[in-house]
């Protein structure tokens, strides 16, 4: 359990939900200052930015659930 409690650290959820952020947002931007025009690509970059803002919002919740009050 010491691999899932390190996982569920404050640091590690915030990090999460702003690296998810930032591909969501900017990921899409800068595929396309780099050429890349298709939009199937842009669409899978996007949904990895929210899949990975998601599982921070997971985490979170779970390590709400953990804590010892």
């Amino acid at each position: 359990m010491d691999g899932f409690d390190s996982l569920v650290s404050r640091p590690i959820i915030i990090a999460g939900a702003i690296a998810g952020a930032l591909i969501a947002t900017l990921g899409p931007v800068v595929l396309k200052k780099t050429g890349v025009q298709s939009a199937r690509v842009l669409s899978i970059v996007v949904r990895l930015g929210h899949t990975i803002s998601w599982v921070s919002v997971g985490l979170f919740i779970a390590a709400g659930f953990l804590s010892n009050y």
